[in-house]
């Protein structure tokens, strides 16, 4: 094979999620600290790492070799290149100069491909596999988020509502949350959403649903650590921001996969759900024609 014909390596984060569960305590540290600084890993050395990390020199050295490089120089030199060559960002940015008006927008755009490319890369077919059969079997599913998130928790409740009969949102005005799960049993199911900034009750909600022994399944960002070992099912979607906030392109994305999907996978259930939610809407909606013919009967 030539040597433009080989594949390109694997990029850091998708190393760092192929070993993830089989990290050390310090070294989860080191690999949310690497995940949050990849996109300018070149610029801190080893041992800047290692102190952010709060862990030692050697600890950071062994850590690198785990991830196959032969030396944190290594994984420096290869973190320049992804960031110069082979990625829809760097591809893509010359629209800026080709269109006019484009600006940061094509940056923008640019980014979210990049997201979105690298989530299909290292997600887990089994993984999505298993949240689409948990979803399935739930009798009740609790759609979780908050701050940012939680516009992620009602797209998916949502979704899900189209294929499922009992879909609940949380935080929900006007209740605490313990009045909501109280009474959850093995047959629920979580689809939390944790991406950053992630407060503390949702470990505890996590922590609630495994004691009660609700799976639970957790769509978050590269730097989840704790929360990530709470769940049944870990889907991380990468969400680096062009500009000064995260993009939710992927995880956008994905929920609508494992939603569509769900309701397939549902068959005549799903089918004779959404016919009588279609039948609904005729007679319902204030603006649809069947309903709009109804009233001039009347």
């Amino acid at each position: 094979m030539d040597q433009a014909d080989a594949p390109a390596p694997l990029p850091i984060d998708g190393r760092i999620l192929d070993i993830f569960d089989e990290l050390t305590e310090s070294e989860r540290r080191l690999a949310e600290v690497v995940l949050e600084t990849q996109g300018n890993l070149s610029a801190y050395t080893a041992g800047e790492l290692a102190e952010k990390a709060d862990v030692s020199n050697a600890t950071a050295a062994r850590f690198f070799q785990r991830l196959g490089y032969g030396s944190y120089s290594e994984a420096r030199r290869q973190a320049r290149l992804v960031q110069a060559w082979g990625s829809p960002l760097y591809e893509l940015t010359g629209v800026r100069d080709r269109v006019p008006g484009a600006g940061s927008f094509a940056l923008h755009v640019a980014q979210d491909l990049q997201n979105l490319t690298r989530t299909a890369e290292t997600l887990s077919p089994e993984a999505i596999d298993r949240t689409i059969g948990l979803l399935v079997e739930a009798s009740t599913i609790w759609t979780v988020g908050f701050r940012n998130s939680f516009a992620l928790a009602a797209y998916a409740r949502g979704l899900l509502m189209n294929a499922k009969p009992d879909v609940r949102l949380l935080p929900v005005a006007g209740s605490t949350i313990g009045e909501e799960l109280a009474g959850i049993t093995t047959s629920d199911v979580f689809l939390v959403m944790g991406f950053r900034r992630r407060p503390a009750v949702l470990g505890e909600i996590l922590d609630v649903a495994g004691e009660a022994g609700a799976p639970s399944i957790l769509l978050t960002d590269l730097t989840a650590a704790r929360t990530a070992q709470l769940a049944t099912v870990t889907l991380r979607c990468h969400n680096r921001g062009a500009s000064q906030l995260d993009s939710y392109a992927a995880p956008i994305s994905l929920i609508n996969h494992i939603c569509s999907a769900t309701g397939l996978a549902l068959g005549e259930a799903g089918l004779e759900r959404l016919s009588v939610i279609e039948r609904l809407h005729d007679r319902l909606e204030p603006f649809g024609s069947q309903g709009s013919a109804r009233r001039r009967k009347k």
